[in-house]
């Protein structure tokens, strides 16, 4: 049977992941992608006319199952727990935190063809951390009193500053630093909850 352009587009996705994980996020192109795919440059630009649209289709392929993989750990044992696996699932693949830190960039110019949708997925990811905290503070993981919103901003914060620090430090133990960074952010949420 013919390959359908859905099936197609599902390979070349595949084969832009490889290329990806081989290589630097601005030396990947369609040469790159087609190779991996084992498809023609020509397919790859028929199935995806934008390149920002294969872009969107490995983001949500990759980091978003990526984040529906691991979002259990966030319903067993909480937010904290959720972005620590995250951080270790990076340690894993670290091309996946290569292209999402580059990413972010893009999000960041209102003129990018796709900033729309990487910054709704931000959005979306950072709801997701903040709602895990609500439950969290409801089912007694988290003091009483803390603010699930300031929580988020820095476990946010943390977690993604500690993924840059491994990409451009050697001597970097992101999980190490998680782990402590933690442990004083709880007793700061514990304080201010106090205080309340």
């Amino acid at each position: 049977m013919p390959e359908t352009d859905a099936d197609l587009r599902a390979r070349i996705v595949t084969g832009a992941i490889a290329a990806y994980r081989e290589s630097d996020f601005h030396t990947v192109g369609p040469t790159e992608v087609a190779e991996h795919a084992g498809t023609t440059e020509e397919s790859v630009r028929r199935v995806f006319p934008l390149w920002e649209l294969l872009v969107v289709a490995v983001m949500d392929r990759w980091n978003n199952g990526n984040r529906r993989a691991l979002w259990v750990v966030a319903e067993r044992s909480g937010a904290v727990a959720y972005l620590r696996a995250r951080l270790e699932s990076g340690l894993d693949d670290p091309a996946l935190v290569r292209l999402r830190i580059a990413l972010l960039s893009a999000a960041s110019n209102p003129e990018h063809p796709a900033a729309g949708w990487f910054r709704g997925q931000y959005r979306s990811s950072f709801e997701d951390i903040t709602l895990a905290l609500v439950r969290d503070v409801v089912a007694g993981r988290e003091p009483r009193g803390t603010s699930p919103r300031h929580a988020a901003e820095q476990l946010v914060a943390l977690y993604e500053g500690l993924q840059l620090q491994a990409m451009l430090r050697d001597d970097a133990e992101p999980l190490a630093g998680f782990d402590r960074a933690v442990v004083r952010m709880r007793t700061g949420w514990a304080a201010a909850a106090a205080t309340v």
